[in-house]
């Protein structure tokens, strides 16, 4: 603990945005119409720069509100533009049984974390479903003909996170371009916005999946993102930071006792496990640090700035650390002094 009579970096998290009050619902909409997936651009200034469409409707053609996506509205997030109202088309996909809807099936590790896995919020012992439907991700443009519905096959982290919610076994999903009708279909409202607020269903989805884990035992788990940067050196821009700073990063946190883990070369159960069995969890800001979603109230967390977001923490990570009731510390990209402080609290 410092001495120097500095002011601690350690703040309790504050969301971006306050949540609602009221629980998320679950709606049972009986042949049910899923519109198939577009995108396109908006003229705007600020704000958003894309549209995109895909969302639920009951037999009369009514828009079900609560499967629409929603996000914070920065210029990086699309906006969602479902009429009220639409023909309800004969063609299409047909599913047979109870199906729950789970928003989108994206690649990305964070997103499927903190917003397709949030959606399983409704308890698997108290609902029966005989699968898992989503729209494809809604990032990426969506051009030529009328794609039909497919069954997907999921990649082993992706199964793994299914099966700590509860919903292991259950086919999966994925509506494309062209429409699909579903014989029961339920809907969960999200409980999550990404860069705005999370809802204490999201904290119960979250805790129920680490309680399906084995604890680690090091107290200090330090999240690196080298080997995910070496991967891409030179061919991506989200490569944030330098080798020079990342060296220096580590190797000052394996002093103070952390244990430096590079989370993709791990099954995500241990990932889960490491961070849920944390005293303190540290990472650059990104994704591999949002596991912190699975550390209790009592974990601290320190974010460390990149690029991206070098004075200031992301917005999301803030979301997942206030859900959860996380004091936090940040330091500055490239801030040698800010990184000694931050060490010298602890």
């Amino acid at each position: 603990m410092s001495t120097s009579g500095a002011p601690s970096p350690w703040v309790a998290a504050v969301s971006p945005d306050a949540p609602p009050a009221e629980e998320p619902t679950l709606v049972r909409v009986e042949d049910a119409l899923l519109t198939g997936f577009e995108s396109g651009p908006l003229n705007a200034s600020k704000g958003p720069r894309r549209w995109i469409r895909g969302a639920v409707h009951d037999r009369d053609g009514a828009l079900v509100p609560s499967s629409q996506r929603h996000w914070a509205g920065d210029v990086w997030s699309p906006v969602a533009a479902d009429p009220e109202r639409v023909k309800v088309p004969s063609r299409g996909r047909r599913l047979e049984g109870t199906w729950l809807y789970v928003g989108h099936w994206p690649q990305h590790f964070g997103h499927f974390v903190l917003e397709t896995l949030t959606n399983l919020w409704p308890d698997p012992e108290q609902i029966q479903v005989d699968g898992l439907l989503g729209h494809r991700r809604f990032r990426g443009e969506a051009h030529g003909h009328r794609r039909p519905a497919q069954d997907v096959e999921l990649v082993p982290w992706k199964l793994d996170l299914l099966e700590l919610a509860g919903y292991a076994g259950r086919r999966h999903v994925q509506v494309n371009t062209a429409p699909a009708h579903v014989e029961t279909l339920l809907v969960p409202q999200q409980p999550v916005v990404l860069k705005s607020w999370a809802t204490p269903a999201a904290v119960a989805l979250w805790e129920r999946v680490a309680g399906r884990t084995q604890p680690g035992t090091d107290a200090r788990v330090f999240l690196s993102r080298r080997r995910w940067h070496e991967a891409r050196e030179g061919r991506s821009s989200r490569v944030r930071t330098s080798p020079e700073w990342e060296d220096h990063v580590e190797q000052a946190f394996r002093d103070q006792g952390f244990r430096i883990v590079h989370p993709e070369t791990l099954p995500v159960v241990e990932q889960i496990g490491l961070v849920s069995g944390a005293d303190v969890v540290a990472g650059f800001s990104g994704s591999a640090l949002h596991l912190s979603a699975f550390a209790g109230p009592e974990t601290r967390v320190v974010e460390i700035g990149d690029l991206r977001s070098a004075t200031a923490p992301m917005a999301t990570q803030q979301m997942v650390d206030a859900a959860r009731g996380h004091r936090v510390a940040f330091c500055e990209h490239a801030d040698r002094a800010a990184l000694r402080r931050v060490l010298e609290a602890l």
